[in-house]
């Protein structure tokens, strides 16, 4: 690929993870607003229904799309069903544990710390995978680490049960993330009137969705999960919200892992613990304080360091 071409790949790239990063951000916090909206004993309840509702409505739109996509030249299933059923399988596992935790922490003291994938899936590769990282990758990963610890500061740590049950989160995210590439390795294949590589990833995502969906959809009609009676109109509007932010969030998320790889894309992606402070603090500011609690000028001033230092993560690893 010629120089100013790559260049220009590897910045749609960085503009696509900051995108999935800001459309996380909103996710997770109407994620907490609805399950704060219920009854304390209900609201486990109410986060994993939306889970599973938001998801059947992503599986409609993403099975109507894939129809869309050629679906005539997609390989044999044998060779994208594995990758597809990890990248599916670790996503929705941190998914539900992430909106347990989100019932009892605000997303701007919980999302921060899911920049430490970065730093796991950095180990998965170098340990695992045989892919030895330069010195600088490491460097911008030790960066957005410390950019993490830093946004926390003091008062802003988590009890040593969550710490564990977000490391916990972050290791599943980091396999799925894995997984995502070996999903786009395996579709991509020369079809006419695409964009390569860039079809594959969006491939995979609606894939990867119609699978969730799917799995989804027989636990509703099970009767897990429902809405009391009269909320179920509320529920499933609240969920095709949630679907549409987290559509866009992932049709992004693949784009950036296609253009510029699953560490990068993930210092990239890590950026959306500042997005959440600055939205916590604004929507704290405006009187949501059920949602985000007001923090004092020095935690905004070591806020504003972290992003500084997210920034020059992404430098660091661009150079």
């Amino acid at each position: 690929m010629p120089p100013v071409q790559a260049a220009a790949s590897a910045w749609l790239g960085v503009a696509a993870g900051l995108a999935s990063g800001a459309c996380v951000s909103f996710a997770y916090l109407l994620s907490r607003h609805h399950a704060l909206a219920q009854p304390a004993g209900e609201r486990f309840a109410a986060a994993l229904g939306l889970l599973l509702r938001a998801h059947v409505v992503m599986g409609i739109v993403a099975a109507a799309a894939v129809m869309g996509l050629h679906p005539e030249t997609l390989p044999a299933p044998g060779r994208f069903g594995g990758p597809l059923a990890a990248a599916a399988g670790f996503y929705f596992v941190g998914n539900v544990i992430l909106f347990d935790l989100l019932r009892s922490l605000e997303a701007s003291r919980l999302s921060p710390f899911l920049g430490l994938k970065v730093f796991i899936l950095a180990l998965i590769v170098a340990m695992f995978l045989r892919q030895p990282l330069s010195a600088v990758q490491w460097l911008s990963v030790a960066l957005s680490v410390a950019a993490t610890a830093l946004l926390q500061g003091s008062g802003g740590g988590l009890p040593l049960r969550a710490l564990g049950r977000v490391l916990l989160v972050c290791g599943c995210f980091a396999l799925s993330d894995l997984s995502i590439v070996r999903l786009i390795d395996a579709l991509d294949m020369p079809v006419p009137g695409s964009h390569g590589r860039l079809f594959a990833a969006l491939r995979g995502m609606l894939l990867t969705y119609v699978t969730c969906g799917t799995a989804c959809a027989p636990v509703l009609l099970a009767g897990w999960c429902r809405p009391r009676p009269g909320a179920a109109g509320a529920a499933w509007r609240t969920a095709a919200v949630y679907a549409v932010a987290w559509l866009m969030a992932m049709a992004t998320l693949y784009a950036c892992f296609a253009l510029v790889g699953v560490v990068f894309g993930n210092v990239v992606q890590s950026t959306r613990g500042v997005m959440s402070v600055v939205l916590g603090a604004v929507l704290a500011h405006l009187g949501w304080h059920e949602l985000e609690q007001r923090v004092d000028r020095a935690t905004l001033v070591r806020r504003v360091g972290a992003a500084c230092l997210m920034t020059a993560a992404i430098a660091v690893y661009a150079l």
